[in-house]
């Protein structure tokens, strides 16, 4: 089978992940779809690059998948867990392909030595205080050179706070949930709040926010 990475990008990729200071896993939940099957290709790709990175796949019909709030129609669907196991809740649906492969191993990197340095003291502050259950979800699609900052930006606060769940979505993958959410510009971030067991929408908007609007808007959507 032809590599998803070719010989310079993985001479680029094994240079990047040097950062690593601890070993991570990649869960991933798949189907038996083609794109499952490109984003464990590119997975055992990773580990034949660096024997820190470790992959674990499971089908959907795994018990497991209920453990970790995955959406069954959004598969296929990547967690990144730290080297005891710990989930920050960083999940990816689709394929980090195009520009977002770049953010998928930086997530890879600030997972490994467990850094959140994309937002200043005050708004990790403001973050970590939030007591509400909140996923933020961003539709992305690879020819999107804004997308990663959003991304990240997700990633970043699910990592400073246990109630948040950060979320890539592939747009073009998924396009019955894109039309859902009336998704026609990327980056496309909605910010959903459990109430009463169901996630309800409370704030959305399009554009890779600075730091200072990103947080106001989550903040807002919380209140």
């Amino acid at each position: 089978m032809e590599k998803i990475l070719d010989k310079e990008t993985q001479n680029k990729v094994r240079e990047i992940l040097e950062k690593l200071t601890e070993p991570v896993q990649l869960l991933l939940f798949k189907n038996d779809g083609e794109y499952s099957e490109i984003v464990e290709q590119l997975l055992e790709e990773l580990r034949e690059l660096d024997d820190r990175i470790k992959v674990d796949t499971r089908h959907s019909d795994s018990q497991e998948i209920n453990n970790y709030d995955i959406e069954k129609d959004l598969l296929p669907a990547m967690l990144i867990l730290d080297n005891e196991g710990r989930d920050y809740r960083i999940r990816y649906y689709g394929i980090p392909s195009g520009y977002e492969f770049a953010t998928f191993l930086q997530n890879i990197i600030a997972v490994s030595n467990k850094t959140v340095d994309s937002f200043n003291n005050e708004n990790k502050e403001k973050l970590s205080q939030i007591d509400k259950n909140v996923r933020i979800r961003v539709f992305v699609t690879p020819t999107c050179p804004y997308c990663p900052r959003a991304v990240f930006a997700a990633h970043q606060t699910a990592m400073l706070n246990p109630n948040i769940i950060g979320e890539m979505i592939e747009a073009n993958e998924f396009d019955s949930i894109s039309f859902e959410y009336a998704v026609s510009s990327v980056p496309h971030t909605v910010i959903e709040v459990k109430e009463n067991g169901t996630w309800v929408k409370k704030g959305e908007f399009v554009g890779a926010y600075p730091e200072n609007s990103f947080v106001e808007e989550v903040l807002k959507a919380v209140e």
